[in-house]
């Protein structure tokens, strides 16, 4: 198998763990932010840089971000739902 593909098991709402050699490999660490995209049947996740203010517009697909600023904003407002108050 290669060595940038392992297999990783999705739970009964949808989420999986991404393992550590990829996230160390590509730099992922707590509390980071991610796009994730689907190209064909493709599940795409790349490292968000900064903030979604931050991709140049040559690097975004159409409605790309306008996606990533809407997922932002929930993931922000989930965030805060769960904070103590």
């Amino acid at each position: 198998m290669n060595s940038n593909v392992e297999i990783v098991d999705v739970d009964e709402k949808g989420n999986i763990a991404l393992p550590y050699k990829i996230c160390e490999k590509i730099g992922i660490h707590p509390h980071d932010k991610l796009i994730i995209g689907v190209e064909d049947k493709t599940l795409v996740i790349s490292k968000q840089k900064r903030s979604v203010f931050d991709l140049q517009h040559k690097e975004v697909v159409a409605g790309t971000l306008k996606q990533a600023l809407i997922f932002e904003q929930k993931m922000d407002q989930a965030g805060k739902n769960d904070m103590p108050v």
